[in-house]
């Protein structure tokens, strides 16, 4: 255990090149990629064997879960990343030990607050959720210990990437990717609907044996729960996460009143078909998110106070992931009808028109959350919340309007202005506080990969052409996309550049 702790330091965790980061987002990219067709099986065979009705439910539970997770962490995953990036660059051994020790401790104290949380407002989410009924209150307290499973996994999960372990993240994510699956799919097939409320809790505790299994190798587990020092010491954490919980607080309700507008109106299949569109986008959007939260954070976190390196990392997390996913996109939107067919049954091909329409929600994400998490690296916990909350309300008021207006087709259209509403805003602001500007090469590249976006699809979906004409369109938007992507790579890979010279040899 002592040897990894000793061992922090290499060529491999101090690298910061964009070599560095094409690497670690193409690999975090593979892992989604295969999250991806984990979860095209299980939702495959969930939306089979519980319908849209089972898909609605599980949207619901996921919500309140969720909800008791931002509402209880205390913002500690993330102040335990930035803490514990702090003490790899200039910390001992012994401030790692005792930071995570503290770290842990209060995430155990998060855990049993988000039992509380639950026990008080289970009557209160069984009444809405489930048709005015107050007595499904009981399956709903279950969902408390998802959220403490999800809290302790978290807590784990973030000391390893403060201390730059982004391969055994990585590794985490692919093991947990294939354990959700065979939890899931035999729960379901044994029990039906009853099955959805056990395969979440049991998901929650393979998580935390997951990470648990590397994190006490590189910190033997300590915790002092009544310790009037630690409480203490952790308390600087909470005061900076406490409006991180706020604005985790008023995403969670946003996801808990995005399923209560639906309903109120529609039916819970409905809200299967909304989940499907959603999550196709967000598992797209993952093969480079995933890479932001564990390796771009923790270095954007050690770099915070150097505003050139600060501004250089940002641009380049942009680049990197912008030139990735921007081809992606491109052929989900031409072959969607197939993709649906693919990852679910017939009845979600309803999905087609917002998914379609929803495709820029993930490459505008591309360029707000690294712009956005300069503020959470700075530790300016006020303006994040009063950013997030503010998006929040205007995606709630926003969805209400579109969906009530156009239903399916209106939802991808909200998704996709809330995403450019939301780099609007961190762009003003991090350029007026933190001197932030997009590179010119940077900005041209993204506005040219949106432009072959945005011709897939007017051509694939609004023209609504043959279908020759639709493959010979998005073929030539693709091979844009494609050729832009490469020549970004040859401008700025050391990589490429040295196998482009094997090549020409």
């Amino acid at each position: 255990m002592k040897d990894e702790l000793k061992n922090l330091h290499n060529p491999e965790t101090s690298d910061t090149s964009y070599d560095h980061v094409l690497k670690y987002t193409g690999i975090f990219g593979g892992v989604q990629g295969l999250k991806m067709l984990v979860s095209a099986a299980r939702v495959k065979l969930t939306a089979y064997l519980l319908g849209g009705w089972g898909m609605g439910l599980i949207t619901a539970y996921n919500s309140v879960s969720e909800f008791l997770n931002n509402a209880s962490n205390m913002g500690i995953p993330l102040n335990a990343t930035r803490k514990t990036s702090e003490l790899f660059e200039e910390g001992t051994e012994e401030e790692i030990e005792h930071q995570v020790m503290v770290i842990r401790t209060w995430v155990l104290w998060s855990a049993m607050l988000s039992v509380l949380i639950c026990l008080f407002f289970s009557p209160l989410i069984s009444y809405f959720y489930f048709d005015h009924n107050w007595q499904r209150w009981p399956a709903v307290m279950l969902t408390s210990l998802v959220a403490v499973t999800g809290i302790i996994a978290e807590g784990e999960c973030a000391i390893l990437k403060g201390l730059r372990q982004v391969k055994k993240v990585a590794f985490i994510e692919t093991i947990i990717a294939l354990g959700t699956l065979l939890c899931t799919i035999p729960l379901y097939y044994m029990l039906g609907i009853r099955g959805i409320i056990v395969s979440l809790i049991a998901c929650g505790f393979l998580s935390a044996a997951v990470h648990f299994s590397f994190s006490l190798r590189m910190v033997p587990y300590r915790v002092k729960p009544l310790s009037g020092q630690t409480f203490t010491e952790g308390l600087p954490l909470i005061k900076v996460g406490i409006p991180y919980v706020l604005a985790g607080v008023a995403n969670s309700c946003l996801q808990m009143a995005i399923p209560a507008i639906i309903l109120a109106h529609h039916t819970m299949a409905e809200l299967g078909h909304y989940n499907a569109g959603w999550a196709l986008m967000f598992g797209y959007a993952g093969l480079v998110f995933l890479a932001l939260e564990s390796d771009y954070f923790p270095r954007l976190s050690s770099v915070s106070n150097d505003k050139g390196r600060m501004n250089d990392t940002i641009n380049q997390q942009i680049d990197v992931c912008s030139l990735i996913l921007s081809p992606l996109l491109i052929l989900l939107v031409v072959f969607m009808p197939y993709v649906l067919q693919l990852l679910f049954e017939d009845e979600f091909m309803v999905v087609t028109s917002m998914a379609t329409l929803a495709v820029f929600y993930p490459f505008l994400r591309c360029m707000s959350l690294p712009i956005g998490y300069s503020v959470l690296a700075k530790g300016h916990s006020i303006a994040y919340l009063v950013l997030e909350v503010v998006y929040d309300v205007s995606f709630g008021l926003l969805i209400w309007w579109c969906y009530n207006s156009f239903g399916l087709v209106g939802a991808g259209i909200a998704l996709s202005v809330g995403a450019l509403y939301d780099v609007i805003i961190y762009f003003l602001y991090c350029h007026f506080r933190y001197g932030f500007v997009f590179r010119r090469s940077t900005l041209l590249f993204c506005l040219g990969q949106l432009t072959c976006l945005i011709v897939a699809v007017e051509y694939c979906y609004l023209v609504s052409p043959s279908v020759s004409e639709k493959y010979l369109a998005g073929g030539i938007a693709f091979l844009i996309s494609f050729a832009l992507s490469v020549s970004r790579l040859v401008h700025r890979s050391s990589c490429m550049k040295y196998l482009l010279r094997k090549l020409r040899r």
